[in-house]
């Protein structure tokens, strides 16, 4: 993902998460961070998607992962998540970790099925509305594979 994106990455997450959006400069920040690395989802010539991650060294944490409302359910969240499980592990990666409100069902539906547990909570993390949510932090272990001997 280049830098260039950054506004597009912006405008995505904007319409994602409308009660904390990242303005463009966060993104651009987030971009310039040591071990940066993202996708966008395309459905045809519509930008529909984004999962922005760090390389951590062992780990990687997923930073944020969005599907445009009209796009959600349709495999887009499980595929970026998958891809982003799979550059996690070519990194060198043994688990990777995110952040989830726990009042997101959808998401936490789709962590599970995707392998994550829960590792702890952060009281208050997201702000929603002016009312605070508690995030879950979830990890999950990546299966490198074994060369053949």
């Amino acid at each position: 993902m280049s830098r260039i994106a950054a506004v597009a990455v912006s405008r995505l997450h904007r319409l994602c998460f409308p009660d904390d959006p990242w303005d463009p400069p966060a993104v651009t920040e987030v971009m310039s961070i040591p071990g940066f690395f993202g996708q966008i989802a395309r459905e045809g010539k519509i930008w529909a998607g984004f999962a922005l991650a760090l390389d951590l060294g062992d780990e990687c944490e997923l930073l944020s992962l969005g599907v445009l409302p009209q796009w959600r359910r349709t495999g887009i969240g499980a595929a970026l998540l998958r891809s982003t499980c799979l550059l996690a592990c070519g990194r060198g990666a043994d688990s990777i970790t995110l952040e989830v409100a726990v009042d997101n069902t959808a998401a936490l539906c789709l962590y599970e099925r995707s392998g994550f547990t829960v590792a702890g909570r952060r009281a208050n993390y997201y702000c929603r509305a002016g009312r605070a949510v508690d995030a879950l932090v979830l990890r999950r272990r990546l299966v490198t594979a074994v060369p053949a001997t």
